[in-house]
């Protein structure tokens, strides 16, 4: 194996070139995907699924691959323009995934692919984001930990949206997952409704970072706030989340939350005030959070054949 390794500044680590090194999928087929297919899939299989021994992304785009591979989000990843570009290839990739495989051992396997078959290079910087801490309220939480099916996979939006609906108007689902009603759907633009579904603190947590960004009218590829887990709630939890996005409705038109029907539950304010009010939890302020970006040197469009 030969590997080059730059030194770099302190927030650096050394940039990986050449050959992968360390575990690897048993097989792998890695493809362009095809014009028959026009919108991404689902990627299902590995570590802690219902289907640990096989990987499947079918017509996934290289952002996406990067982002499963390192275990980040999209704001986590820089690299050249055509990676977000609207005319980047998409992929099909099918993995036999070794037994006994842990998540981490996974991400690698995937990072080593990349590597082998798009010659990816890139580096490690750490930077400094937007912080909050979600903890408990004074009147304590208004949420429920519910019993939960470890074997359940979300099957899918278009499975989903044919499945029996709930009280709540969600679908009757197991499995850990999320699920947006917006605008039209609970009254009008800048209005949301979200179904957490079986879902930790921790995973609570992350997504309300994104919520924080939407209502700051941040792109998915700004840095968002990061929201540290700090309730210490350890279980797993299923409800609704309705708020309004102050950003959004004033670039459609719409007035404030003060103006809006008090007595609508998507009218009871941001995402803060949601949380305070319907969750019995809170979000504080505080300081930065170090969060580790890759750093994408080159790689290429069009894999190496299988």
């Amino acid at each position: 194996m030969r590997c080059l390794i730059a030194l770099l500044a302190s927030t650096f680590l050394p940039v990986v070139l050449g050959a992968a090194d360390g575990p690897t999928f048993e097989v792998a087929s890695v493809k362009v995907a095809g014009p028959e297919t026009t919108s991404a899939g689902k990627m299902s299989g590995g570590p802690g699924t219902g289907d640990p021994g096989r990987f499947h992304a079918p017509h996934m785009d290289m952002f996406s691959l990067l982002m499963k591979a390192f275990g980040v989000e999209l704001d986590q990843i820089k690299g050249p323009g055509w990676l977000v570009s609207m005319g980047q290839p998409s992929y099909d990739i099918d993995a036999v995934v070794p037994a006994n495989t842990t998540t981490e051992q996974f991400q690698k396997m995937l990072q080593n692919l990349l590597i082998e078959r798009f010659h990816l290079v890139f580096h490690h910087e750490t930077r400094n984001f937007p912080g909050y801490e979600l903890v408990v309220d004074k009147g304590g939480p208004k949420i429920k930990e519910v019993t939960t099916d470890p074997t359940a996979e979300f099957p899918g939006p278009q499975v989903a949206s044919r499945a029996p609906k709930g009280d709540d108007g969600f679908p009757m689902l197991h499995g850990s997952f999320t699920l947006t009603k917006a605008g039209g759907a609970v009254g009008g633009p800048g209005k949301y409704q979200k179904k957490y579904n079986e879902q930790s603190m921790a995973e609570v947590a992350k997504d309300l970072g994104r919520l924080v960004a939407q209502a700051r009218g941040l792109s998915p590829l700004d840095p968002r706030p990061r929201v540290l887990d700090k309730t210490g709630l350890p279980g797993k939890y299923s409800f609704v989340l309705a708020y309004f996005n102050p950003y959004e409705a004033a670039a459609a038109g719409a007035g404030p939350p003060s103006t809006l029907n008090a007595s609508d539950p998507a009218d009871t304010g941001d995402v803060f005030s949601a949380v305070r009010k319907q969750l019995g939890l809170r979000l504080d302020k505080t300081a930065d959070v170090p969060v580790d970006l890759i750093v994408v040197e080159s790689v290429d469009r069009t894999p190496t054949e299988n």
